[in-house]
């Protein structure tokens, strides 16, 4: 009689469609978990990439702010400077 071991029990006199039963069954529901995680990386990496359109976006604006504040800091100076 041949031993197998599963989940730390030893099936005593499986057939063979018996184990390949419950393989199909093993290989199934991994099938099914791996569709479920797949849908998940998907949904994942879509939300990645509109997080980093809008971090794009703020940087765009951060820049455009140093810009005017750079304009502004230049103005200050020249008028500070008349009249000092």
């Amino acid at each position: 009689m041949i031993l197998f071991e599963s989940k730390g029990r030893y099936n005593i006199g499986m057939t063979t469609d018996e184990r390949l039963d419950r393989l199909t069954e093993r290989h199934e529901a991994l099938a099914e978990s791996l569709q479920l995680l797949t849908v998940d990386v998907q949904s994942l990496a879509q939300s990645v990439k509109e997080h980093d359109r809008i971090l794009r976006g703020h940087a765009d604006l951060i820049g455009d702010l140093a810009r005017i504040a750079s304009g502004h800091e230049q103005r200050i100076q020249k008028l500070e400077g008349r009249q000092g």
